[in-house]
């Protein structure tokens, strides 16, 4: 059997400090988690953060590719446009100012786990976007057709 994998939950309202770093919840620090993480800007305005485990998903499912293959060459694209980040000893990662900028995130951030991943909003374009809406466990399984 395989490393146990990390489960991102929750809502947390974190804000960036003045030299661009933000708390990561102490929940997704626990042991099992991984501290190297890889952070990536998404089209819709906000930052994807997934944990270095997955990314050696991604080394592995490239080195079954022929370098020519276009599938590879999309996968290589993730190195140029991802930051690599480890929190230090207050938890906090650091986040370069171009990925900050290009999704529009201002000093108030959300972090919203997604099961294998989490984001970073800026806060008010997270309240935008769930504006009312909610959902309840039954509502979000009955959508999975379960």
């Amino acid at each position: 059997m395989g490393k146990k994998r990390a489960t991102y939950t929750d809502i947390f309202e974190h804000a960036f400090d003045e030299k661009g770093r933000i708390t990561v919840p102490s929940e997704w620090r626990q042991e099992g988690y991984d501290s190297r993480l890889f952070v990536f800007p998404s089209k819709f305005h906000h930052l994807k953060v997934y944990p270095e485990s997955w990314m050696e998903e991604i080394h592995q499912k490239i080195e079954t590719l022929r370098l020519q293959d276009p599938i590879r060459q999309q996968l290589e694209l993730l190195a140029q446009i991802s930051q690599a980040v480890s929190w230090d000893q207050q938890g906090r990662i650091s986040i370069k100012e171009r990925l900050r900028k290009h999704s529009q995130i201002g000093k108030e951030a959300v972090l919203v786990g997604r099961l294998d991943h989490f984001e970073i909003w800026d806060q008010r374009k997270w309240q935008e976007e769930t504006a009312g809406k909610s959902t309840s466990f039954e509502e979000a399984i009955e959508g999975m057709g379960l």
